[in-house]
């Protein structure tokens, strides 16, 4: 579980590291054919310098993904919902204005598994937090949910299809998940 704890009164979770370890794998398969074949190719020629910028700027991308990966996390404290995204932006929910949480088991398509997802919102219905399964574990998901104990939290038995969430809450997913993708 990927948690720290700095008071009784807050707890944090962080990405899988399976996240990483695919992200890090996938980079490295297309990385180093792409730039043997580079260097196979730029060094007869006299274009070394070229390949070999490419190659720092790439290294210096992965940096970035990789501070970025530690950073992202969610919080929550006594009065406070945090989330630190990839991409780096802050959101902070008061827990008083946070609605409910459900928590369901939730499938894309019928090849593949379905994940366990929670999805927080506000006391007007809005979507203020999700946590996907691809990137949480359970027991992050499940710990966090446990935090918010001001809040009632619904446990939706069963998996839930896509397409069902797609018609009955289209708002609790994101854009490109409401797109119409299968015929009904």
């Amino acid at each position: 579980m990927g948690e720290t704890a700095d008071a009784s009164t807050s707890m944090t979770v962080h990405v899988r590291r399976s996240v990483l370890w695919q992200g890090i794998g996938v980079s490295v398969a297309l990385a180093v054919p792409t730039l043997v074949t580079l260097y196979w190719l730029a060094i007869p020629a006299g274009a070394f310098w070229w390949v070999f910028g490419a190659q720092t700027l790439f290294l210096v991308v992965g940096i970035v993904v990789l501070v970025r990966y530690f950073r992202a996390r969610i919080r929550v404290t006594a009065d406070t919902l945090e989330e630190v995204s990839f991409f780096g932006a802050t959101r902070r929910t008061p827990t008083e204005t946070i609605g409910r949480a459900i928590v369901m088991s939730l499938r894309r398509n019928a090849s593949m598994p379905p994940t366990m997802q929670m999805f927080v919102l506000d006391s007007e219905g809005r979507l203020v937090l999700r946590m996907r399964g691809e990137y949480w574990s359970d027991d992050d998901i499940n710990a966090i949910a446990e935090r918010l104990v001001t809040v009632p939290i619904e446990h939706i038995q069963g998996t839930v299809p896509l397409d069902e969430l797609q018609r009955t809450n289209p708002d609790m997913l994101y854009w490109f998940e409401r797109l119409p993708q299968r015929s009904r």
